[in-house]
């Protein structure tokens, strides 16, 4: 809220109710369920009345259980309903069993939601976003920085593209060209590209953030194959899981 409140957005404060482990056409589960929504209405109101109070703005701010068997499904069907442009998840890791096999919720929601997913770490502090790492992989380059620059315009961002290879070879080479060709057409001043050298892309890309103390991490992703989520081989979703700053993981169309 702090990052966007300055913007007049609109926010909407989503809230899970389920009642588990009784057969929904049992009138005591309606019961139970309806008496969880109404809770969580009231413990929402007060919310809403506290973050009025400590963030100013023009910003509209909501609050609204919904019933749904799980938050990315929760997410998914509110989000095809409303017009969003992002959706924000607080992000907590997940065990090493759960993170090897399906992940946890917001790796889910990431997996399944068609608009940007910005996943912020518990410890994580909203300062500015002076910088912007963009991890690429060196595909739909162009359109890719063209998103991330409009974003990064809206609060003056450096945006420091980075790609991160075992080696270089020739058709390496050629790619950085390429890069380099679009950097000069996109004509923003405050971005700059680097190639990192290192065989396990995670932790160059985590040495990166470090070294230049970047504010917001942004990757592009596609909806994981079963092999992708029962190996973890999504980079987006090991990043999300040892990540310090928040991530910014936008869908591939």
């Amino acid at each position: 809220m702090k990052m966007a409140a300055p913007l007049d957005a609109h926010f909407t404060i989503l809230n899970i109710v389920r009642v588990d482990g009784i057969p929904k056409a049992n009138l005591k589960a309606k019961q139970i369920e309806k008496s969880i929504a109404q809770v969580s209405q009231e413990e929402g109101d007060n919310l809403v009345k506290e973050l009025r109070n400590q963030i100013k703005g023009n910003y509209k701010l909501e609050f609204k259980p919904i019933k749904a068997r799980t938050v990315a499904e929760m997410v998914r069907k509110y989000v095809e309903k409303h017009p969003t442009n992002m959706v924000v998840m607080g992000l907590q890791g997940a065990s090493a069993l759960k993170k090897a096999r399906l992940g946890g919720t917001t790796v889910s929601v990431i997996d399944e939601c068609k608009v940007p997913v910005l996943a912020i770490p518990a410890l994580a502090k909203y300062h500015n976003l002076q910088h912007i790492v963009y991890a690429s992989d060196l595909k739909n380059i162009q359109k890719e920085l063209e998103t991330i620059i409009e974003f990064a315009k809206i609060f003056g961002s450096t945006v420091h593209m980075i790609h991160v290879a075992p080696v270089m070879d020739k058709k390496l080479e050629a790619e950085i060209n390429f890069v380099d060709e679009i950097i000069r057409k996109i004509n923003y001043d405050k971005l700059d590209f680097k190639l990192i050298l290192e065989e396990d892309i995670t932790t160059a890309i985590d040495s990166y953030i470090k070294k230049t103390k970047a504010d917001l991490l942004t990757t592009f992703t596609h909806k994981l194959s079963l092999e992708e989520k029962l190996f973890g081989k999504s980079v987006t979703r090991r990043l999300a899981y040892q990540g310090t700053i928040p991530l910014l993981a936008v869908k591939r169309k």
